[in-house]
């Protein structure tokens, strides 16, 4: 199969442009899971949490305890009191499609869709693709974004949600059935807020408001409006859009809306950190995907810097806290040093406390780490690279290197504007 590779963002004069995201952008061509040779397909794994169990048959205690366990920050209503209330309340999942599915998204958000379940919670996962034309190589494509989201389905497949309980919502067959309603809520989001208030949530504020386009000025607006158009006792988001969560509370304090959903927001995962000395090779690839080659996996692993004795704000602890110990509930770790014994750490507490004091060398954790990831991808690895369907789903949601014709208007409008002629 012909080799995959991504290219950088985009040409120069985009770097500027305030129409981009490209937080998650591959910098630099790293192959993909279909360049390793192909292997018959492991049944894929079911992230360590219990999912089978009928909520029914267990307390209101026991499934509080799952949504605890979900590290991050929870707003809003008692979530052990909501339990008791309710056998089964509805929890919304925010996803946006995205081309390029990193391990937050792949297999941490397994982890929680199947801990959700476990606490006896009725699933469904917002598949956000209307809100994705904005992106500065799609643009109105409604189809390839459904591409991409058919692609993200199947990775959490391979990686083992438990889809089975789990209701996927499309967003833009949402707004088709209740645009009557949609639409008017989303309206009355922007006129109770500034131009200046809607600019401060994008991520690229280079031009100010007077450059972005209307579209990403209104985009919150119109993600408000999703949240609080469904029927939502909870709602799962990642860190990143806390923002927009207070603004939706906010909005929804400021018209008496008389029930507001409990917000649980995931920690995210740090970039993999540079080695200080290897900052001359600028090695940009910081961000482990779900469709890595196992090589290419190790390369970044090994590359990344492992501070010696530090455990706060070390990326490579914060990686196996919300990955690996999750997934398989310890970690061993292979001393290369001293009698080159194994050990087995069953809580992330016992692993810092080694770290801080010098009893595990760096190497070692990073080794134990790098093992721990290709285990869990091995399954997806193995289900593309042996499944036509999965490899049709991938190539149909790769984009192509070109900027939509949105997008180039913008930049042409932007640069008219700074033109002192």
């Amino acid at each position: 199969m012909a080799d995959i590779a991504y290219s950088a963002c985009c040409v120069d004069e985009l770097r500027a442009s305030p129409v981009l995201n490209c937080a998650h952008t591959r910098l630099s061509p790293e192959p993909s899971m279909f360049e390793s040779n192909r292997a018959a397909m492991d049944d894929p794994p079911a992230a360590n949490v219990g999912i089978h169990r009928d909520s029914m048959e267990i307390c209101s205690d026991d499934r509080f305890a799952a949504l605890s366990s979900i590290e991050g920050e929870h707003i809003g209503d008692d979530l052990l009191l909501l339990l008791k209330k309710k056998v089964a309340p509805i929890c919304y999942v925010w996803f946006e499609p995205s081309d390029m599915m990193d391990i937050e998204q792949g297999i941490m958000k397994t982890i929680y869709v199947n801990k959700i379940i476990q606490a006896g919670c009725t699933v469904k996962i917002l598949m956000a693709d209307w809100l994705l034309q904005q992106h500065f190589k799609i643009g109105t494509d409604l189809n390839k974004i459904r591409d991409i989201g058919n692609y993200n389905i199947e990775m959490w497949k391979a990686t083992g949600m438990n889809l089975d309980r789990v209701e996927l919502v499309w967003l833009s067959d949402e707004l088709n059935r209740h645009a009557v309603n949609y639409w008017p809520l989303a309206v009355d989001v922007s006129r109770k807020y500034s131009m200046e208030k809607m600019a401060s949530y994008c991520r690229n504020r280079s031009y100010g408001p007077q450059g972005l386009p209307a579209a990403t000025i209104f985009y919150p607006c119109m993600q408000v409006a999703a949240i609080l158009f469904q029927k939502a006792d909870i709602w799962l988001f990642s860190m990143d859009q806390r923002d927009i969560v207070m603004l939706a509370r906010d909005y929804a304090e400021d018209i008496n809306k008389e029930t507001k959903p409990a917000i649980i927001l995931h920690n995210k995962l740090p970039l993999l950190p540079e080695d200080p000395d290897l900052n001359l090779l600028r090695y940009p690839a910081r961000t482990l995907y779900m469709d890595d080659a196992e090589e290419a996996s190790n390369r970044k692993i090994k590359l990344a810097f492992c501070p010696p004795e530090v455990t706060v704000c070390n990326t490579f602890l914060e990686y196996i806290k919300y990955v690996i110990f999750p997934w398989f509930g310890k970690l061993e770790i292979v001393e290369k040093k001293g009698n080159g014994s194994n050990k087995t750490y069953a809580s992330m507490e016992d692993l810092v406390v080694d770290y801080g004091s010098g009893n595990l060398d760096s190497d070692d954790v990073k080794l134990a780490f790098e093992k721990g990831i290709n285990n869990i991808l091995k399954p997806v690895r193995d289900h593309f690279n042996s499944n036509t369907e999965a490899q049709n789903l991938y190539f149909a949601s790769k984009l192509q290197d070109q900027i939509a014709a949105d997008t180039l208007k913008i930049i042409l409008q932007n640069k008219e504007i700074d033109s002192p002629w």
